[in-house]
């Protein structure tokens, strides 16, 4: 019989250096929040770290072992139809907006009880999830070139100095990015940098020369072209048709 109190609730845990295993009837979504643990779910051995996820689909027998020092949240979910995944996926990484979403989580975990926060805070994750572009684990090798691009935009990056990071010659560089991330360097930025340029122009009064420099563009003119190119509108009139619809006028 089930224990109603465990199921759809989120709960910070820590293991044993031991190895241990067991089984539950009900889905667990199992992401560290500082260092890794590591799982064996049937014959496969699986290190889960900081920045991916791991589903335990229910009734699947499981060990694990981590140091005592780590600390995870834990989901323990009724159903997990609404993340977007294959059933043969189960590991996978995380997007930069969850991340920061599961810190605020922890810090509300660990400093308060609110059972209906904590409900609320439940219901977002899984919308998170549910809407999250589900990707593989990144080579651990790129890692560091995603946060260095994530965390800099603004920065004029080479390949030359993103296959420093990685510590690859530029052919090997360019050629595991694009097998793992599906798209060039080049791209990937402009990517990054478009995405941020959308959130300031549409929830920001940013003037958008400011907006341009933050996202690595020193020429104006060139900013507005590849955004229009992007987005089919110009910065000025997005954000003017945001806040139209935001504030509509009333005749």
């Amino acid at each position: 019989m089930k224990d109603t109190e465990l199921i759809n609730h989120l709960f910070i845990r820590t293991y044993d250096s031991q190895l241990e295993g067991h089984t539950h009837d009900y889905h667990q979504i199992l992401i560290p929040l500082m260092g890794d643990i590591r799982m064996i779910i049937g014959d496969q051995a699986i290190k889960v770290s900081y920045g991916e996820a791991l589903v335990i689909r229910k009734g699947v027998y499981h060990q694990f072992q981590a140091r005592e020092d780590f600390r995870f949240l834990v989901a323990n979910i009724e159903n997990i139809e609404f993340l977007q995944m294959p059933l043969d996926e189960i590991h996978f990484a995380m997007d930069e907006k969850t991340l920061l979403y599961i810190s605020f989580v922890e810090k509300q975990l660990i400093s308060a009880h609110n059972q209906k926060i904590e409900g609320m805070m439940f219901e977002l994750l899984k919308a998170l999830f549910g809407n999250m572009q589900m990707s593989k684990r990144l080579d651990t090798r790129l890692t560091a070139v995603i946060h260095t691009l994530k965390t800099n935009i603004a920065t004029n990056h080479t390949v030359k100095s993103l296959a420093e990071i990685a510590c690859l010659s530029e052919s090997q560089f360019k050629f595991l990015f694009k097998e793992h991330i599906g798209c060039t360097p080049n791209a990937y930025i402009t990517d990054l940098r478009m995405q941020a340029a959308l959130g300031l122009i549409l929830n920001t009064d940013t003037p958008i020369t400011i907006v341009a420099e933050r996202c690595g563009y020193d020429n104006v003119s060139a900013f507005i072209r590849r955004f229009s190119t992007v987005y089919h509108q110009t910065p000025y009139r997005l954000r003017c048709h945001n806040q139209n619809m935001k504030h509509p006028t009333i005749s």
